[in-house]
């Protein structure tokens, strides 16, 4: 009994290892070839320069509108209305940043930024830099921030 059961086991094991399931393949293969990266990259860097120009304004409502509503910035900030607090902070301390994309991917519904940022004072001099993970997502009519992850350079 215990030899038939085992020989089920593994003949089940093979079976099921041997499948070709094609919804078990790589599934960033599948969104790669629909990823079109080209028009992703146009679309984060035109929403942030408009984030950069908002914070030059001092326009902390226009920042605020570059995240959506239900937007966290990990582990600090959550919803659009603490963005835009923070954001009139920054205005307040003549404070601006500078993204630089290093990776995207992604597909029609969400764009993952894979980039570096720095942080300037008033006098121009970085205060803080390092790496940035930003999800994007369309919400409304417009690409928006859903998740913003920093991790500061330690100096």
């Amino acid at each position: 009994m215990k030899t038939t059961i085992l020989i089920c086991s593994v003949l089940l094991f093979f079976n099921t290892s041997c499948e070709n399931n094609p919804e078990s393949s790589d599934p960033q293969s599948d969104t790669v070839s629909e990823f079109d990266k080209a028009s992703a990259t146009a679309i984060v860097e035109k929403r942030s320069k408009e984030f950069e120009e908002a914070l030059i304004a001092g326009d902390s409502i226009a920042v605020g509108e570059i995240y959506t509503i239900d937007t966290k910035i990990i582990p600090y900030l959550s919803g659009r209305d603490e963005i835009v607090g923070a954001a009139g902070s920054m205005i307040r301390n003549n404070s601006t940043l500078r993204l630089t994309i290093k990776e995207l991917w992604g597909d029609e519904n969400i764009i993952i930024e894979d980039a570096y940022v720095e942080f300037y004072n008033n006098n121009g001099e970085i205060t803080s830099k390092g790496d940035v993970l930003l999800v994007w997502k369309k919400e409304g009519d417009a690409w928006r921030i859903f998740r913003d992850v920093y991790k500061p350079e330690e100096e």
